[in-house]
């Protein structure tokens, strides 16, 4: 169903506190271009091809240039569908509105759990020899490079020639 910005947006809020209720399914947001066709241009014959080939026209054509493009968005929750196209003027007024609808309504979201192969144990041992912070690792590494030069010195006097 095609809607106005304003009203799209009330409709979404709607359709994510069914999702949320439900607490089941996915509601899909869908954002492209569109440029104003509704139907696809159909492919040229081959006798209109061969037309076109035999007399070039050296003027560009210019309605590419001229094309004022829109912005398509579409909600899907089940078998309702929204949609709503915004014109390149309103386009930041509505980016953040959608923007803020979005981030109200994006906590109910569910974290991966991660699976690991050995729990317990492997996670303890994994995290003990990692540092805290990249200074550390450098900061412990210099000391023990430090004792290990200061143990690398010769006992013994060295030899003069």
């Amino acid at each position: 169903m095609l809607l106005e910005s304003d009203n799209f947006l009330l409709e979404l809020t709607k359709l994510f506190q069914q999702q949320r209720v439900k607490n089941s399914g996915s509601l899909s947001l869908v954002m492209k271009r569109y440029d104003g066709q509704t139907k696809p241009k159909p492919k040229l014959t081959k006798k209109q091809r061969l037309e076109n080939k035999q007399t070039p026209t050296n003027a560009p054509t210019t309605a590419h240039d001229s094309v004022e493009y829109k912005c398509l968005v579409r909600a899907t929750f089940g078998s309702k569908k929204l949609s709503t196209i915004v014109s390149s003027k309103d386009i930041n007024r509505f980016q953040l509105a959608y923007s803020n609808l979005l981030k109200a309504n994006m906590d109910t979201l569910k974290k991966k759990a991660k699976e690991s192969k050995a729990t317990g144990q492997a996670s303890a041992n994994a995290n003990s020899n990692v540092p805290s912070s990249p200074r550390m690792a450098t900061n412990a590494a210099s000391t023990s490079s430090a004792t290990n030069q200061q143990k690398k010195t010769p006992t013994t006097p060295a030899k003069k020639k």
